[in-house]
């Protein structure tokens, strides 16, 4: 049984803006610091449906390669991703990003579902479940931080 988390805050910038930002991926070690470590577009030619990425989480001193590939790509608006394979992770996901227009500000929303891909994962979902959005949270809050000190 999965679990999903949602997420959303209001990015003082315009969404082509956000999207442009977002789409740039050496962005995403700042903003998904401390845990993201490494983060690379698989192949050649533009982002879209079917485009891999593969990246190394850290928490603590355990280090955690892991592929994701987009099921969704629709710029400026929203993009998806499921995991291919994530060696060393008791909790396998999928997760989305949407950004919608407010007033010419950004209403990014972050959105992932958690499933156990082991014994090891059914026993750590319930305290995963219990933070809920609020691990999130603070990454969801560098972005803004990230996206809002850029010029323009």
């Amino acid at each position: 049984m999965g679990l999903t988390a949602r997420t959303s805050v209001v990015i003082n910038k315009p969404v082509e803006f956000v999207w442009a930002y977002l789409n740039d991926h050496s962005h995403e070690t700042e903003w998904r610091r401390p845990s993201l470590k490494r983060l690379e577009k698989v192949g050649a030619g533009p982002a879209r449906v079917g485009t891999r990425y593969e990246g190394v989480i850290s928490l603590g001193p355990i280090k955690s390669p892991y592929v994701n590939e987009l099921t969704a790509y629709e710029p400026p608006h929203r993009l998806a991703w499921k995991a291919i394979s994530s060696a060393g992770w008791p909790i396998g996901s999928s997760g989305s990003y949407t950004l919608d227009d407010e007033n010419g500000r950004t209403r990014f929303t972050h959105e992932i579902t958690l499933e156990p891909n082991s014994l090891a994962g059914k026993l750590v979902m319930p305290i995963v479940g219990a933070s809920g959005s609020s691990m999130v949270m603070p990454i969801i809050k560098q972005l803004k931080q990230a996206v809002e000190k850029q010029p323009g």
